[in-house]
């Protein structure tokens, strides 16, 4: 005997990884293809420098567009290997429940605020190149971890794992790592990336219209009246 779940239409049921949508799929392949680019080529310094972000490079020399290549640029495998993931992983989920657009604004917008963040912070540290979209990751982490709180993950065999407790702790595992490593810069990045990434989320003027309501329903009353069935009503 077959059991069937009753789901509303309204309802928007998103799954952890899967087959990438479009922008998910066309990110891993810029990311990938630019990277194997790289190091099929014995990764040449020319490509740090001119691709990367750095203090002494963007704000120096006026090298403005290079935190837009800087954002799809990776210099070594582990740090590709874990963004991609998490763009697999997060961003999957994320951009079929935003959509395409309003998910490449998203990854974009908190990817160059966060490497716009490290080239100024950079200026004390001129020689640091910085490159990958560290913001972004930690904004999709994020952005999952509150708009998926409770949606299980099957992590590589793994028990299912909550998506607010598997998130949360891959946040603090990444700025951990980077501040026991002295890697501040990197860090800035990330932080400025997350805290675009909660703006975008919780836009400032939609929670000040809703303190506004609260603050109206505070004044209101409920009145009496009509059938039993009926719902009460504010006035």
């Amino acid at each position: 005997m077959k059991r069937y779940i009753e789901i509303s239409p309204d309802t928007k049921i998103a799954r952890l990884g899967g087959r990438p949508p479009r922008v998910v799929l066309v990110l891993l392949v810029a990311c990938v293809g630019l990277f194997l680019l790289y190091a099929f080529t014995d990764g040449p310094a020319w490509v740090a420098l001119t691709l990367g972000a750095s203090g002494r490079t963007t704000l120096g020399q006026l090298q403005l567009f290079q935190p837009f290549t800087a954002l799809l640029l990776h210099l070594d495998s582990r740090s590709l290997l874990f963004n991609m993931l998490s763009l697999w992983i997060f961003g999957s989920a994320l951009e079929r429940w935003w959509g395409g657009r309003r998910f490449l604004l998203f990854w974009v917008m908190t990817g160059l605020v966060g490497l716009w963040t490290g080239v100024g912070l950079g200026l004390l540290q001129p020689q640091t190149v910085l490159c990958g979209p560290g913001g972004a990751t930690l904004a999709m982490m994020l952005g999952a971890a509150i708009i998926f709180p409770h949606h299980l993950v099957f992590f590589f065999g793994l028990l299912p794992i909550k998506t607010r407790i598997f998130a949360l702790a891959l946040c603090g595992f990444v700025l951990l790592g980077n501040l026991l490593g002295a890697y501040f810069l990197e860090a800035a990045v990330e932080v400025a990336g997350a805290l675009v990434g909660l703006l975008f989320l919780f836009p400032p003027r939609s929670l000040l219209a809703e303190s506004r309501v609260k603050r109206a329903k505070r004044k209101l009353g409920v009145i009496e009246g009509g059938k039993k069935d009926e719902k009460k009503y504010w006035n």
